[in-house]
């Protein structure tokens, strides 16, 4: 099954979801709490994060869309982003992996 990232707020995190990237809250410089990517989240967890002030995390859902909506999604989003950086110089080294990292992120 073809799994799709989400960037979600916590208040909208719920057990059983599973972590795709790791979550880390940093406090003062220090790391105060870290969960792996993978990791399926409790509701231990979930008070953890809360606790630590933890604002947003990465989850994996199932993605159920067709091949040809993902394609239709994916060309749409790199449409927006092409919008969005109208008139950026992209052969500047810095703005071109700037654009690379917000295309991929509103491809996924």
């Amino acid at each position: 099954m073809r799994m799709r990232h989400k960037y979600i707020p916590l208040e909208l995190a719920q057990v059983g979801m599973v972590l795709s990237q790791t979550a880390q809250v940093v406090h003062h410089g220090f790391l105060s709490l870290a969960l792996p990517a993978g990791h399926v989240l409790t509701e231990e967890n979930l008070s953890q994060l809360s606790v630590h002030h933890a604002e947003f995390i990465y989850i994996d859902q199932p993605d159920d869309r067709s091949d040809e909506q993902v394609a239709l999604d994916t060309a749409q989003a790199a449409g927006r982003v092409l919008t969005l950086f109208d008139g950026a110089d992209l052969s500047e080294p810095n703005m071109a992996a700037f654009f690379d990292q917000v295309l991929a992120y509103r491809s996924a």
